[in-house]
């Protein structure tokens, strides 16, 4: 899953990105680690020769959006934000006399002037499409690719109009596979990060938490953080990092409030497979079936899909291993339309 950063200047995306990233970071690109104590019981039980948790791929390489009267976005913002699964918006809401836009802080201005802008620009896209269609004889044809087209598209003008984001709309499945065709920004997931004052690191302000409180309401994650605060302390060793922590009143470290948003935000849980060469976490969306599991792991075992061992978290722990488990019945064989759970563990049976 790739995650880009995307704000003003000066609200602090590069000092979070690097709270983050915790030197897995490579130039502005980094695989941030998926906490997860599940997997490192498996890890400490297994003992496998690796261990590869789950990741979440953060990029920092976005141009800032620009303040002031003209375009929001470059075109290239727009050509590389289209490559992403989800919008991470880094929101100024700190004092600063050097921010380039807005004298004032002012979070819900912020967050509105770029959630406008990814409106409009989908807007365009959709009214060219629709003018484009009506040239098109095929457009008024029911079942056809066009006459899909231009429904959904009718449907989604009116509500861009009226300000809404598509992640807003209820969309059936195949007006949400019509949206990934176009890759509509404002259809993707969006998750805000209010970059606080020191002051602020561990206990945001009322202001601030009403404000996520308001943005969850609306299907929005939301946290609070200080990102030169979580630079700081992400530079230390990990016993002086739980000492500062604590002393800001802050039970984990950034990078766990962000994984865990975006986690929430795509829908994602997590399965496990525990070899003894490798042991891994792997992402995948909420509801996929076991085949789509499979395909996750590699495309040649979902090919040749036969069935797969299912051991929940839950049994695995009380057995205390795979092996147990098995032993104790705790197993058990599912087609490949079985919904998976999170923690599963999972062995696939396939033609090799």
């Amino acid at each position: 899953m790739k995650v880009g950063l995307i704000g003003f200047a000066g609200a602090g995306k590069t000092s979070l990105f690097q709270a983050v990233a915790e030197g897995a970071g490579k130039g502005s690109i980094a695989a941030v680690r998926v906490p997860d104590p599940r997997f490192d019981k498996i890890v400490a039980q297994v003992r496998p020769k690796k261990a590869t948790p789950a990741t979440v791929t953060l990029t920092d390489d976005l141009d800032d959006a620009q303040g002031g009267t003209g375009r929001l976005f470059t075109q290239r913002f727009l050509d590389e934000a289209r490559k992403l699964d989800l919008l991470l918006h880094v929101v100024r809401a700190f004092e600063s006399d050097v921010a380039p836009y807005h004298a004032s802080v002012d979070p819900q201005r912020d967050i509105s002037t770029i959630e406008d802008e990814l409106v409009l620009t989908d807007l365009q896209i959709v009214e060219n499409r629709l003018e484009r269609l009506k040239k098109s004889t095929t457009a008024r044809t029911p079942g056809t690719p066009d006459y899909l087209d231009r429904v959904f598209f009718e449907r989604v003008r009116a509500e861009l109009e009226n300000g809404r984001p598509i992640r807003a709309l209820d969309l059936t499945e195949d007006e949400a596979a019509i949206a990934r065709n176009y890759q509509f920004l404002s259809a993707k997931p969006m998750v805000v990060a209010l970059n606080v004052s020191e002051s602020e690191a561990g206990r945001p302000g009322p202001e601030i938490q009403s404000l996520i409180a308001k943005l969850g309401s609306v299907g929005t994650q939301a946290f609070a953080v200080s990102a030169e605060v979580e630079r700081e302390i992400a530079q230390l060793d990990p016993e002086a990092q739980r000492e500062f922590l604590a002393d800001y009143g802050l039970e984990e470290p950034a990078s766990a409030r962000l994984v865990r948003a975006v986690y929430d935000s795509l829908g994602l849980i997590t399965f496990f497979t525990a070899g003894e060469n490798e042991t891994r976490a792997w992402p995948l969306r909420r509801g996929s079936t076991a085949l789509k599991a499979a395909d996750t792991i590699h495309s040649d075992i979902a090919r040749g899909f036969i069935r797969a061992e299912v051991v929940s978290y839950a049994d695995w722990e009380a057995a205390g291993s795979w092996e147990a488990a098995v032993a104790q019945g705790r197993m058990r064989l599912e087609g490949r339309e079985y919904v998976v759970q999170d923690g599963d563990l999972l062995h696939i049976r396939n033609k090799s």
